[in-house]
């Protein structure tokens, strides 16, 4: 046990693995400290808490699935097939990330849980900016369907209210969805 951890990151990539081999469950400060061959002592250096290991592991998988959807290619691609990339990859992400680290906040503590509803609403804000980016740059919608009482962020929080319900339900296909977006859109 005297190794030296460099990084959180490592922290974080050893819970993910043992989350991945063994389950959710099996993941705990000692078990993440044996596997990096450090004192529970020293976890708890970076991570004083199992609940901010937990918002790290969180955290994460965010900002993972925020890079892959920013790596979709908007060029020469309507709104429309976006959104069906964008749920495409949230689909795919979150069967990756196993939906039990994302139930795990639900069982927190009451001040963890505020914190964990503050990071989400982060990254959620961060990817309704994606969505209205693109439908910004689409140049196959008329003007026309926007006004003061149809503002495009309104639409954007629509279309990722609906998302993420779809996801959470564990409705894999969005085709119906998109076939709505385009007779609105288009």
């Amino acid at each position: 046990m005297n190794k030296n951890v460099t990084s959180k990151e490592e922290l974080v990539a050893a819970a993910l693995e043992i989350a991945r081999e063994e389950g959710v469950h099996k993941v705990s400060i000692r078990n993440i400290a044996h596997k990096c061959s450090i004192s529970v002592g020293v976890l708890y250096n970076y991570f004083p808490t199992k609940a901010d290991l937990i918002f790290a592991v969180v955290s994460h998988f965010w900002e993972m699935s925020s890079s892959m959807l920013q790596d979709i290619h908007v060029k020469d691609c309507c709104f429309t097939k976006y959104v069906e990339q964008f749920y495409y990859q949230m689909n795919v992400s979150l069967s990756d990330f196993q939906r039990e680290w994302l139930t795990q906040m639900e069982t927190m503590a009451p001040e963890d849980k505020e914190r964990g509803k503050e990071l989400e609403l982060q990254c959620f804000r961060h990817l309704k900016s994606l969505l209205l980016q693109v439908l910004s740059s689409d140049p196959s919608i008329p003007a026309t369907v926007w006004s003061e009482e149809y503002p495009k962020d309104e639409f954007i929080d629509f279309v990722f209210w609906y998302m993420v319900q779809m996801l959470r339900t564990g409705q894999k296909d969005c085709t119906f969805f998109v076939k709505t977006l385009q007779r609105i859109l288009y």
